[in-house]
């Protein structure tokens, strides 16, 4: 049987199988989904549990040791085996399958994948344990999709955030669940409970890095060089790559000049920022930066950091941070320095 993600919990409250495979590049949801079959299968009595890490070199005669030889103090037990790339060889693929074709009642095989490719779904263990049991498939959660993801993980969790509580952290963990997920739950120790609002976010945020990347590109939106150099510095001192710094600037001028233009084009400041999902508490940073820089000095900064990913990877000469500080000069005060 073949389910989705959100169709397994349904699933076990009515029956459990014999057989799952939990594939999917989400950590997260990889693990929170195998957690529920376990804590199904325990309520069955399946209290004996062995993991297996299935990577180069495994051997596949413990799997069978451990799926046949039943403990002392148990008769049922839980075989979790994880396959980190999905590609259990000929030796695996007739180990999994075997297990599923024996039906033992007292034995689940747990089977969990960090792929789940075009050429991963033709296999014939796949394919074995999807028609013996059931095959959960866990689809990337896509960009556009990451901040309903996020508000229905902030009210489980009890919290009730305003908009730009959430678009700021879909910003924020550019994608990243598991890290979103950690976030909701800091919110939630600190004693967030009920209305958060952006501001919450951005304290748990500066909590768990004094320095970040975001804060230095909303400075340099407002035009803070002294601010915009000490956390610059911050960020080298922590041994934050300066990718990310760029990669989160680079997102933002981009919006800031997406803004400049539609203006120019005739649109209005706030039909921009609609389109474009400037939530209100991004729209006063990104409305100083564009008091003070025009279209010509947008490209110029882009110019900036292009170079600065080419020195920070050694294919143009100079140093990246130094050529950083620079462009944040240029940001700032963009009639005093040019940016390169």
């Amino acid at each position: 049987m073949r389910v989705k993600l959100d169709q397994l919990p349904g699933l076990l409250e009515r029956s459990l199988a014999p057989a799952y495979l939990i594939a999917g590049t989400e950590p997260l949801l990889v693990q929170e989904c195998r957690d529920r079959v376990i804590h199904a299968a325990q309520a069955q009595g399946f209290d004996e549990r062995s993991v297996h890490e299935a990577g180069r070199g495994f051997d596949w005669n413990a799997l069978q040791e451990a799926s046949g030889t039943p403990s002392l103090f148990s008769s049922r037990r839980i075989v979790d085996l994880r396959l980190p790339s999905g590609k259990p060889g000929n030796e695996g693929s007739a180990a999994i399958a075997g297990l599923v074709q024996a039906g033992d009642p007292d034995l689940l095989l747990l089977v969990s994948s960090g792929d789940w490719s075009a050429a991963m779904r033709k296999l014939k263990w796949a394919a074995t344990i999807a028609q013996g049991g059931v095959l959960v498939k866990i689809w990337p959660v896509k960009a556009h999709q990451m901040p309903d993801w996020i508000l229905q993980r902030m009210v489980r969790a009890g919290l009730e955030p305003d908009p730009g509580a959430v678009a700021l952290l879909a910003e924020l963990v550019e994608g990243n669940l598991l890290a979103a997920q950690q976030e909701i739950d800091k919110l939630v120790l600190l004693g967030h409970s009920g209305q958060v609002t952006a501001d919450h976010v951005t304290q748990v945020v500066a909590n768990s890095a004094r320095f970040n990347s975001f804060r230095l590109v909303e400075c340099a939106l407002l035009g803070r060089l002294d601010e915009c150099l000490r956390v610059a510095a911050g960020l080298q001192r922590t041994g934050i790559a300066i990718q990310a710094v760029t990669g989160a600037m680079y997102r933002e001028l981009t919006v800031a000049d997406t803004v400049r233009a539609a203006i120019a084009a005739g649109e209005s400041e706030s039909a921009a920022f609609g389109r474009l999902r400037v939530w209100s508490a991004r729209q006063g940073p990104i409305r100083q930066a564009l008091r003070r820089l025009t279209a010509f000095q947008f490209g110029e900064s882009f110019r900036a950091l292009g170079l600065i990913d080419r020195q920070s990877k050694g294919r143009a000469p100079g140093d990246a941070w130094q050529s950083l500080d620079r462009l944040l000069w240029f940001l700032c005060e963009p009639a005093a320095v040019s940016p390169v």
